[in-house]
């Protein structure tokens, strides 16, 4: 490897250090938000309630946009000691998506909220904990 990759890997790492760091605190507020929303879904349907919703929504596609370009770079650390296992989580949520998209969709409220609290919370909570856990491999490494 020659120093100038070398330096690039070096940035790479830190550079996902530090996203790692920033998403541990965005997947918790997410995960809070949303949670408030599918409360909120059980007893009003007002347009305040669809607008955190839909901001919420927004707020995780960005948090698995940036789960797809960790998996990214760290598919260039291959040499690393870094397992992808902590963000496998993240895979099994797109199901849910859907299936909240298609519950959206029905207009069916309380199996959007469902979906939200049983499915997505912890999934949601399973993947702030492999981010964490990631970190800290990270800091080892």
């Amino acid at each position: 490897m020659g120093i100038d990759d070398a330096k690039k890997e070096i940035e790479l790492v830190n550079a996902m250090k530090k996203g790692i760091c920033e998403a541990v605190g965005i997947v918790r507020e997410v995960g809070k938000g949303l949670m408030g929303c599918a409360h909120l879904l059980r007893v009003e349907q007002t347009e305040r309630v669809f607008t955190a919703l839909s901001e919420g929504i927004k707020d995780l596609s960005h948090l698995i946009d940036f789960i797809k370009e960790l998996k990214s770079g760290m598919e260039h650390l291959k040499g690393s000691n870094v397992s992808m296992e902590p963000l496998l989580c993240w895979d099994r949520s797109l199901n849910v998506f859907e299936e909240m998209l298609s519950a959206f969709e029905r207009k069916d409220w309380i199996t959007l909220s469902d979906l939200i609290q049983y499915e997505l919370h912890p999934l949601l909570i399973e993947g702030e904990k492999g981010l964490s856990d990631l970190k800290e491999r990270f800091q080892e490494a």
